[in-house]
């Protein structure tokens, strides 16, 4: 596994502060936005300061596409500060820009620990509790994050133990696991399973989430192999990787008649036109990264049709907004009207960290006291916009699994986007339904 540089994110605690804050010092900085909203009856030591780490530009800006629309979801709820427990506070909200870069991230994060002195961070993609997790136990600085997956961010912090800091985590982090994506693949595939031969293409971009799901021990491969699939791996890449002919040759050589693995959608749309270049047809392509985003599949024109993908969040979904009442439903439909952009799957954990975050705030016996946040966070289970988050019955601490389904990118019928994301499997206990069977490529051809 790659490390950042000047330190190893497996070693855990090992890791000293002077290291960490050396790192901060040698990164270029990020774009950084404050918001403020005073309350009326607030003192001036009564200030809530909030920290907000996103990824907002760099390769992986569409996981911090709906920044804006959930800034503007946070200006309402602030407006004239915030009421807990009879009190006044007011507001600020620290936004900062990781660049899609975990050394970016790392330093924006312990900046906002040690120089702004924010009272919790909020990150909605979790790449700052990855390289600044250590110094939050440090500083004391609660930090609720989502936006990858639950097992690549305990790896990486050293495992279990060091992650829940021997049981008094200052991290919380909520998202599915990269075996609950890896299985959903293979439950994807079942249907037409009997109509292939079993051999899987994959490639990896070289970043801490496809890290994780390319792991020999924990990832991609041990789904296939347990599954009985034989594995053509093309190995891992770089992010400004845009020729993939060699890895295209490998898998036309081998009949690799499904492709997945991890990488974002300029990487797959490159590597798609390389295989349409040699004439290289997989019957499935279902890469994790790449195809939750609506823009990613736009991009390929009508080779769109038929890309499968896991599916995190949903209009379909029953569930509602702990912070102003939406359904997940009524908050696509703002989205889709506000932006002109068609919804994603990103928008629903990104406010829902938000919920935790206020949640904490207004349960914490004072929300000032780190202490307290801290304490507060342990003990949430919060039904929100994405299902319940539960860090009270977790067996790691500061750790909560959330859940997925799968399915594909059909051509719409009707309404203004191009594209439809259909559920096509489920799995166990999941509230949507199957809405149509999973097809190969050229059946849609």
């Amino acid at each position: 596994m790659k490390s950042i540089k000047g330190m190893n994110p497996s070693a855990g605690t090992a890791v000293s502060r002077r290291a960490i804050l050396k790192l901060g010092a040698t990164v270029a900085g990020a774009a950084a936005v404050t918001l403020r909203f005073p309350a009326v009856y607030a003192a001036e030591s009564d200030v809530l300061k909030i920290g907000w780490v996103a990824a907002m530009s760099g390769p992986g800006a569409l996981f911090g596409e709906p920044v804006d629309f959930v800034r503007a979801q946070m200006e309402r709820l602030f407006a004239g500060g915030l009421q807990i427990g009879g009190k006044s506070y007011s507001v600020e909200i620290l936004l900062r820009d990781s660049q899609s870069s975990i050394n970016v991230a790392t330093q924006v994060a312990i900046e906002l620990m040690t120089r702004d002195k924010v009272d919790i961070i909020v990150a909605s993609e979790a790449l700052a509790v990855i390289g600044a997790g250590q110094m939050a136990a440090v500083t004391r600085t609660p930090m609720v994050s989502s936006i990858l997956p639950s097992d690549a961010v305990v790896a990486m912090r050293g495992g279990p133990v060091s992650y829940g800091n021997n049981g008094t985590p200052w991290t919380f982090h909520f998202c599915f696991a990269t075996t609950d994506i890896s299985e959903a693949y293979a439950g994807l595939w079942a249907p037409v399973r009997s109509r292939l031969n079993d051999t899987v293409a994959v490639s990896f971009v070289d970043q801490a989430a496809a890290q994780g799901f390319a792991d020999p021990e924990r990832g991609l491969p041990v789904t296939l192999s347990k599954n009985g699939y034989k594995m053509i791996d093309g190995g891992m890449f770089k992010m400004e990787t845009q020729d993939f002919s060699n890895q295209v040759a490998t898998f036309q050589g081998a009949n690799a008649q499904i492709l997945s693995g991890f990488m974002f959608a300029d990487h797959f749309a490159a590597l798609w036109r390389n295989a349409a270049q040699s004439k290289y047809q997989p019957e499935i392509a279902t890469v994790a990264g790449a195809f939750l985003f609506p823009g990613g599949i736009e991009a390929l024109g009508d080779r769109g049709d038929g890309m499968s993908t896991e599916i995190w969040w949903s209009p379909k979904l029953p569930y509602a907004s702990s912070l102003n009442g939406q359904s997940a439903k009524d908050m696509v439909e703002e989205w889709e009207t506000s932006t002109g952009k068609q919804w994603t799957a990103v928008l629903g954990y990104t406010h829902a960290v938000w919920e935790v975050a206020v949640q904490a705030l207004k349960s914490a016996s004072d929300p000032k006291d780190k202490a307290a946040l801290q304490a507060a966070l342990s003990k949430t289970s919060l039904d929100t916009v994405i299902g319940k988050v539960d860090f009270a019955s977790s067996d790691v601490p500061g750790l909560a699994r959330t859940s997925l389904v799968a399915g594909q990118w059909r051509k719409a019928k009707s309404g203004k986007f191009k594209y439809d994301l259909v559920v096509t499997y489920t799995g166990a206990g999941s509230p949507l339904a199957v809405e149509d069977e999973f097809k190969l490529l050229s059946e849609l051809a």
